[in-house]
Parts: structure tokens; C-alpha cells; sequence
């Protein structure tokens, strides 16, 4: 994009330096479309997070009243489940929307 934004405007005869500086406007903008696309990321893990923690406390809380006896095997092989098919559809399915948001995000 860059080489090709570089030869249009030396093509048209304004000169190296008109046609450095079209390059570095045209990565400036590239780089504020991907700080767009990091506060979403870091919006959405922020989010995350958040939720995480509060499932942690309350579990907690509600363990420490007596309100549950967890069984630690079974919440182990659930655990390790849910690990692998999130490393599956992070490998499959995840891989392919991944790519299908950055180039609605990029284009």
C-alpha cells in the first residue's frame, strides 16, 4: 500500500518529498485504525476481567458459608474440558471470525 501510495504521487511529478510525506499520512492512518481496534480489544478484555473476578468472589463467598461443597476432581476434569475446547474453537471457528473482524476493520 505504501510502495503503491509512493508511486502515484511520484508518478504525478510533486516531487520525493510530497510523496514521503502522502506515505506517512497514509501509515498514520493505518495506526489510528489499529488504536480503534485496541480499545475495543481492551474494552472488551477489560470486561472480561471484570466479570472473572466477580464470578471468583462470589464463589468464594458462597463456598466459605457452607452453601456449596465443591467436589475439586470434578471441577479439575471441568476445567480441563473447557481449556481444551476453547483451544479447538480458538484453532477453528475463533481463527477464522478473528480474521473476518480485522478485515471488515481494516478495509
Amino acid at each position: 500500500m505504501f510502495g503503491t501510495v509512493h508511486g502515484l504521487v511520484t508518478s504525478l511529478g510533486l516531487g520525493t518529498q510530497v510523496a514521503m510525506a502522502a506515505t506517512l499520512v497514509v501509515a498514520a492512518f493505518y495506526v489510528y485504525r489499529a488504536v480503534g481496534l485496541a480499545r475495543v480489544v481492551s474494552g472488551v478484555l477489560g470486561t472480561l476481567t471484570r466479570e472473572v473476578l466477580v464470578l471468583l468472589v462470589v464463589g468464594a463467598v458462597v463456598i466459605g458459608l457452607g452453601w456449596a461443597s465443591p467436589n475439586v476432581g470434578t471441577l479439575v476434569d471441568h476445567a480441563q474440558f473447557a481449556l481444551s475446547e476453547g483451544v479447538d474453537f480458538a484453532t477453528g471457528p475463533g481463527k477464522k471470525a478473528f480474521r473476518w473482524i480485522v478485515e471488515r476493520v481494516t478495509s
